[in-house]
Formats: structure tokens, C-alpha cells, sequence
């Protein structure tokens, strides 16, 4: 499960990672597996999903006390990235990567997101995650690296360390943007995300990718998850294939603004919750959970705004509000709340 995460595209298994940053194609050699981009499922409908209204929240799930423990022992596991991890980044073109000692507001804020993950997230890392790390150096649109570790069956995180003061809205915006070039439309593409941190939600995310490594979710056939959808790692369902539109997530050029309308028209008779969940089943795993856990637990939204050069909204998508992706929200419950075996796997 190795990975450049906020742009980056690997190859299944065990094997090697390709890296994309700032355009120039780096190759590292990792396992697990991880990343890809972009799928969508549309059809030829008027576009009125993203119009419908929130439906209630979801009554939060109970907390448990012990949960906080967990958090805290997870905490223990902050420290020094790996010198390969190191030394991967400085391969990639950051050579300016370095260690980041985190401080006592800053351990605060990874210990408040790491107790807010769902309990089955938190029994897989406290059995398969070897070390949370952060760094200084990397670029503002990427995110870190997940990597195996050393010790056989564990994983290390390490991430970027500016992203614990960073808004939810300013790391989805950052990124959607990299989708695009601008042309003489004008228009700019803002995500505004509300209901936790940019932190958070990179935790949720990237702890559902080791919840999939050691439960083997989209990789079992005919899974809830990868059934009609994924026929393999990141080829679609014939059926979402062929109205699947191509962006950069999948390693397709920058797109004019001018498609953004389109693209996202197409998006909301998918089920994926973003572009990015299109890149492979494994991102779209990850955010589909994250986004759940955000709407469910945190009371969060997404939306997807187009502007005019003068900053006037053209038109907004509500992604949660997709009618495919509510009905995934069920699968998602179902795992969350069925599954106290599955940490148990190595």
C-alpha cells in the first residue's frame, strides 16, 4: 500500500509505485497497493440529484471510553520517518524533506483525529500500523506516503505535516484543482468540505486503506464494494466504463474548465463520491468511508462549486446527496459495524 497519496498512481501488490509529482513521472519501489484515478458512471439525465435536500443525520454511534485508549496508544506510535521513506521523497524531487517533530497543540489535534476514526479502523492500525510520521517539504497539493513497513504485515504513515492546520476546504480545493488548466472561460472549481479537518479526513481515508490491506474488501469477488463497479484494481464495469470520463486522476491530460460542468453532470449518476474515488476501487473505498464517517458522525458536507472570473457561483454539486452513492452508505454501515473479526486477520 505504498503510495504518494494526493496524486499519485500505483500498480497492485507487491511491486512498484509510480509517482506523480509536479508532472515528472518517479518510480519507487514499494508493496500493498494503493492509488490510481478517475471512473464515473453517468447517463443522459437531467443532473437534479445534486438539488435534493440532506436527509437527516444519522443518530452518531455510542462511545466507547475505551476508544480514547486506543487513540492514545495509537499516538505511541508517532516518531521519525523511515530513512527510505526519506530518501523515496527525495527520489520523487522533494529535496527538501525532513523530519518534523511534532508540538503539544499539534499531538493534540493527531490524537482528537485518530479517536475520531470508526472503532474497526482503530483495532486494524492498532494491529498493522508500525508508525505515524510527518514531514516538512512536501508540496501543498500532496498529502504523504503509506509504505510497508520493515516488520512484515505493518504499514508506516507518514504525512504532510502542514496539513494539521489546514482547513477541509483547502485540501479538497488544492486538489479537485490539479484536474484542470484554465482556459478563456475563467471559471475556477472550489470543494468546499465542512464537519471536520483537513487532518481528519487524510487519517480516515488513509486508515480505510489498511482496514481494505487486512481485510481483503475490494479484493474479494463480488464484494458489496467492487461488484458492478470494479472489474480489477482500476478498470471499471464495462457499464461505467464507457461513460466514465477520463481526468487526470486516471492519467489523462489537464482538462479545460469549460468541461467542468459536464464532468461533474456525469459524476452525480455515478457512485462515487469524488473524482478521486474513480482512481482505482481502493480510493474509492477509502473516500466513500471517509465521507460516510464525515456526514454521519461530524454532520458534514461536500460540495462542489463552479465560479465565474468575478467569483459568482455558476453551479453547485452535492455529492452526498447522489442518489448512488446514499445507497452505498448502507455497505458502509454494514462494515463498520460488522466486522470486529476482520482486525484480527494479518
Amino acid at each position: 500500500m505504498a503510495r504518494y497519496d494526493e496524486g499519485s498512481r500505483s500498480i497492485e501488490g507487491w511491486g512498484q509505485t509510480r509517482l506523480v509529482i509536479r508532472g515528472a513521472l518517479v518510480l519507487a519501489t514499494v508493496c500493498y497497493s494503493l492509488v490510481a484515478p478517475i471512473a464515473t458512471r453517468c447517463a443522459v439525465i437531467a443532473a437534479l440529484p445534486q438539488f435534493l435536500p440532506v436527509a437527516q443525520v444519522p443518530k452518531q454511534r455510542d462511545s466507547q471510553p475505551k476508544e480514547d485508549d486506543t487513540a492514545r496508544a495509537l499516538l505511541d506510535r508517532v516518531g521519525k520517518p523511515d530513512q527510505a521513506v526519506v530518501e523515496t521523497f527525495k527520489k520523487a524531487g522533494m529535496q527538501d524533506v525532513k523530519p518534523h517533530t511534532l508540538t503539544s497543540e499539534e499531538r493534540k489535534a493527531v490524537e482528537a483525529a485518530l479517536a475520531a476514526l470508526p472503532a474497526l479502523n482503530k483495532r486494524v492500525l492498532e494491529r498493522h500500523l508500525h508508525n505515524l510520521a510527518f514531514v516538512d517539504g512536501i508540496p501543498g497539493e500532496g498529502t504523504g506516503l503509506t509504505s510497508p513497513s520493515k516488520k512484515t504485515g505493518l504499514s508506516d504513515i507518514t504525512l504532510r505535516a502542514s496539513v494539521i492546520d489546514e482547513s477541509l476546504t483547502t485540501f479538497l480545493t488544492n486538489k479537485e484543482r490539479r484536474v484542470y488548466k484554465q482556459d478563456a472561460s475563467g471559471m475556477t472549481i472550489t470543494v468546499a468540505g465542512t464537519g471536520t479537518n483537513a487532518l481528519t479526513y487524510v487519517l480516515l481515508h488513509e486508515s480505510t486503506h489498511v482496514v481494505d490491506i487486512s481485510c481483503g474488501i475490494t479484493t474479494t469477488p463480488g464484494g458489496p464494494f467492487v461488484q458492478s463497479i470494479w472489474t480489477d484494481y482500476s478498470t471499471l464495469a464495462p457499464s461505467l466504463a464507457v461513460i466514465t470520463p477520463t481526468t487526470y486522476f486516471r492519467g489523462a491530460d489537464h482538462l479545460p474548465m469549460a468541461k467542468a460542468t459536464s464532468l461533474y453532470d456525469a459524476l452525480a449518476q455515478t457512485p462515487f463520491v469524488s473524482l478521486y474515488a474513480t482512481a482505482s476501487r481502493q480510493e474509492d473505498l477509502a473516500e466513500l468511508v471517509a465521507w460516510h464517517e464525515i456526514y454521519t458522525q461530524g454532520g458534514g458536507d461536500l460540495t462542489i462549486e463552479l465560479q465565474d472570473p468575478g467569483g459568482k457561483t455558476i453551479r453547485q454539486w452535492h455529492p452526498l446527496t447522489f442518489p448512488k452513492v446514499r445507497e452505498r452508505f448502507t455497505e458502509v454501515d454494514q462494515l463498520l459495524s460488522s466486522q470486529p473479526g476482520c482486525a484480527s486477520q494479518s
